[in-house]
């Protein structure tokens, strides 16, 4: 593994369209993981999800986390870190509408109908990442 400069990260997180793999702390101590989409602005990652999500509560208990970007398919590589979060309420439906651009594009769906409908509802997750790794399998898995 190996640590990645700035133009690196911003280009593997900005362009990516892998949802994130949040690490966090429940409330009885048990890790987890959840899948988000995120978007990369200004050294930071951002994601949402609904207020009333349990994430939410986990995450304003135990604000350290940790993350992987990378795709599950051969050769295996993408960014994995660290960090500390923020969930700003006042920046969810802002962050949902920047998601829904990268992921679903401006094509009217089911899908975006519905966040639409519930925009008013999402929370942002502000992640300020501490330690970023990149990691690429490329060549020890070329004949994978």
């Amino acid at each position: 593994m190996q640590k990645l400069d700035r133009a690196d990260l911003k280009q593997t997180l900005h362009f990516e369209k892998i949802p994130i793999r949040l690490a966090f702390i429940k409330s009885n101590g048990i890790p987890n993981v959840i899948s988000l989409w995120h978007v990369y602005l200004n050294e930071k990652i951002y994601c949402a999800t609904q207020k009333s999500a349990k994430i939410v509560s986990y995450l304003e208990s135990s604000p350290k986390c940790g993350f992987e970007i990378a795709s599950d398919k051969p050769p295996y590589k993408g960014v994995r870190g660290e960090g500390i979060v923020k969930i700003l309420p006042e920046d969810g439906e802002h962050i949902l509408n920047l998601l829904m651009d990268k992921y679903l594009g401006t094509k009217e769906s089911i899908l975006s109908k519905f966040l639409r409908d519930h925009s008013k509802k999402e929370v942002a997750i502000e992640i300020t990442p501490s330690k970023v790794f990149y990691f690429d399998y490329s060549k020890r898995m070329k004949d994978a």
